[in-house]
């Protein structure tokens, strides 16, 4: 049967919701940020309250203008995903990785969110995952520059080490290895210390890079909260279709890292299959230029297909 006293409170929280949204985004001076913070606080609130239409979209990936049209500005999401655009924006200090920019403004990019910092949480693992079961079946479509961008809650304060970030970020790709419901890449090694190893799911490789609060020195590699964009391998076939179109691409990067990261560039950094290279230590970079520990000899294999 309709409800129509379920159906009024959600108007009256809708209401109350656009009506706070509205008053957090001013930008007036005489707004202590104090209170526009106790305002953001109230709209998380409400939208738990009165069932916000955002809880729907857990684990769907996001086009910038859904992202736009489900999070008003002041909400934790609208806030995540302002800062990665400013970011890629920027005009002045132009971010290393020119193809995060064109993506972004071609709208290839998709966007998931969670509501925490902890990758481990068995909550956000699920939600990624399910999140890259909807993105892959059509990322070819979406432009040569597509990746799926995940953004978690900033922290009011951050207590996490870069190291604890690291440690986060294996137990979720070995979270996600397990809830995958399609065989490792035979043509991929499953032995994480090898030249030919990457992470996949879906049947498909991925390269990984993200970003932490923790990160002070390695700007390319800071964020306010959590960002992890996970790429297709494939688009780098299509970038770098001609050794010439490489080698171009990876002077102009590694010019454009230099200027903006006050740390030299990691020797890391090497061509994937590369005698004596690891993707897997390109993946999560510490502030300082040694190599990140990884907690797994191998990933776990899927849970889902075993059974």
């Amino acid at each position: 049967m309709f409800d129509v006293y379920t159906l009024a409170a959600q108007l009256v929280g809708g209401v109350i919701l656009i009506l706070l949204a509205n008053a957090v985004s001013i930008k007036s001076r005489g707004v202590p940020k104090t209170f526009q913070k106790i305002l953001s606080t109230l709209i998380d609130f409400i939208q738990t309250i009165f069932g916000s239409k955002q809880n729907d979209q857990q684990g769907i990936p996001l086009t910038r203008a859904q992202v736009t049209a489900a999070f008003p500005e002041g909400t934790w999401q609208r806030n995540a995903y302002e800062d990665y655009k400013a970011v890629l924006l920027d005009e002045e200090l132009v971010f290393p990785c020119v193809y995060a920019t064109k993506g972004f403004k071609s709208d290839d990019q998709l966007y998931l969110f969670i509501d925490s910092d902890d990758l481990s949480d068995t909550r956000h693992i699920r939600t990624i995952a399910k999140g890259l079961s909807i993105y892959l079946p059509q990322a070819r479509q979406l432009g040569p520059n597509t990746s799926l961008v995940l953004l978690a809650k900033q922290n009011e304060v951050n207590s996490r080490t870069v190291e604890e970030y690291n440690t986060l970020f294996w137990e979720l790709l070995n979270g996600l290895a397990k809830l995958d419901e399609k065989p490792w890449p035979s043509d991929t090694p499953r032995d994480i210390d090898t030249d030919r190893w990457c992470f996949c799911f879906g049947g498909e490789q991925f390269f990984t890079v993200i970003q932490t609060p923790a990160h002070q020195v390695r700007r390319t590699r800071y964020a306010p909260g959590v960002t992890m964009v996970m790429q297709p391998k494939w688009i780098f076939d299509i970038l770098f279709s001609t050794d010439a179109k490489r080698a171009g691409a990876l002077a102009k990067v590694r010019a454009l890292l230099a200027k903006y990261d006050p740390i030299p560039l990691s020797p890391e950094m090497k061509n994937y299959g590369d005698e004596g290279s690891r993707e897997s230590k390109q993946y999560y970079l510490l502030d300082e230029n040694v190599p990140a520990s990884c907690p797994y000899e191998r990933l776990s294999d899927s849970e889902v297909i075993a059974s």
